[in-house]
């Protein structure tokens, strides 16, 4: 899948992480790891879908073992991508639907509680500011600052001469201990309803689940909510896509796109969404807007009280010597 060798060789020319703390590439691990695994229709682990994030994350993570490998001087290098994605999905519980799962993968997929997913088929749309995804009451698959995001370039410093007092009292330049540079992006408040681009059965358990939304038909389900938000936000410019997930060392702060930019955190949740941007500043409070029935482009997946089974996926294994 992966050139281990050859992505070490990378990582060492530029080694993003140098100045990353002893607990970040720890950190980091566990976030790389947790995008690498994925669920099949019925809820099996597998992995993710996206060969192309699944080669991603496994260069990333190469890159973690390959900045630890530095640090502690270890011999050896061992990436089991079916121990690593074992590991992170061994909280995660396969649950059984009331139906079985008949619909194409070519869908949206908004999960949440029941009542609100029934509200939801019978086009009940609950509309939020985006700032409201910054409150600890929720669960982490939802707690995101949206409208704040940051890139950090270790092997970028400011150039700076500090000076201080030596036990004498006598004027010295202090030496500096260089760190990560963080550069931040700030997002003005908009309104915002998103959902999964395709159904994927672990976000159940992520989100705390215990139905979700289908939408057969995205191309009327589009027209519906553009027409009906014109109604109720005339003045609002409306965007809908996909989100663009960034790597926090990796990505240039030029590369994140306001709004539409989310942290790798969050990759495995596979996110499309719908934004309404005001030009004038004002106080956004949440709404609920009306679409009418959706009977005929969705259908509602209800989890069943089953016995909980945890799938295999398949594996990769790469080793070589430091």
């Amino acid at each position: 899948m992966i050139d281990a060798r050859a992505v070490c060789d990378q990582y060492m020319q530029s080694r993003y992480l140098r100045e990353a703390s002893d607990e970040s590439p720890q950190q980091r691990l566990a976030v790389i790891a947790n995008n690498l695994w994925s669920t099949r229709r019925d809820g099996e682990v597998t992995q993710p879908r996206s060969l192309d994030r699944r080669r991603e994350m496994l260069e990333l993570y190469t890159h973690v073992l390959r900045e630890q490998m530095e640090r502690s001087k270890s011999v050896e290098l061992v990436i089991d991508e079916a121990a690593i994605r074992h590991s992170a999905s061994s909280s995660y519980v396969q649950r059984q639907t009331v139906r079985p799962i008949t619909f194409a993968p070519d869908c949206y997929a908004k999960f949440g509680q029941k009542e609100h997913i029934l509200s939801a088929l019978a086009g009940k749309l609950f509309i939020q500011p985006a700032a409201n995804y910054n409150d600890s009451s929720l669960n982490a698959a939802q707690l995101d600052n949206e409208l704040l995001h940051h890139v950090s370039t270790p092997n970028e410093r400011l150039i700076a001469r500090l000076y201080g007092l030596d036990g004498n009292g006598n004027e010295v330049e202090i030496e500096p201990h260089w760190s990560e540079l963080f550069r931040y992006m700030n997002v003005p408040n908009f309104y915002v309803w998103c959902c999964g681009l395709g159904y994927d059965a672990r976000l159940f358990s992520d989100f705390k689940a215990d139905a979700a939304l289908v939408v057969k038909d995205k191309t009327a389900f589009e027209e519906r909510l553009v027409r009906a938000m014109e109604t109720i936000l005339p003045d609002a410019e409306i965007r809908h896509g996909t989100i663009s997930y960034y790597d926090p060392y990796t990505t240039r702060h030029d590369q994140l796109i306001p709004a539409f930019s989310k942290n790798i955190i969050y990759l495995y949740q596979n996110e499309y969404r719908f934004i309404w941007q005001l030009h004038e500043e004002r106080e956004l409070k949440p709404f609920l807007i009306d679409l009418g029935s959706l009977d005929d482009i969705a259908e509602v997946v209800e989890l069943a009280s089953e016995s909980p089974f945890i799938g295999e996926g398949m594996s990769q294994r790469v080793c070589f010597w430091h």
